[in-house]
């Protein structure tokens, strides 16, 4: 059961990276994951002091604006 899932999900993962595209569109995921993981740490880090919060929202709307 455990090998047939694997051989599945190695063959439709093996697709996308044989693909230009997919193999983009997987670079792609995996940094927005890692944006989602940085953010994930900072919120735990942050849940109780709301000056650091209110710190980091303004830098990153400083950034945003400036595009």
């Amino acid at each position: 059961m455990m090998k047939k899932s694997w051989n599945i999900l190695k063959s439709k993962v093996g697709y996308y990276v044989q693909n230009e595209r997919g193999a983009q569109a997987l670079e792609w995921v995996a940094l927005g994951l890692v944006v989602l993981a940085i953010m994930g740490v900072i919120a735990t880090g942050i849940q109780g002091d709301a000056s650091l919060g209110k710190a980091i929202i303004g830098k990153l709307s400083e950034m945003i604006s400036g595009l």
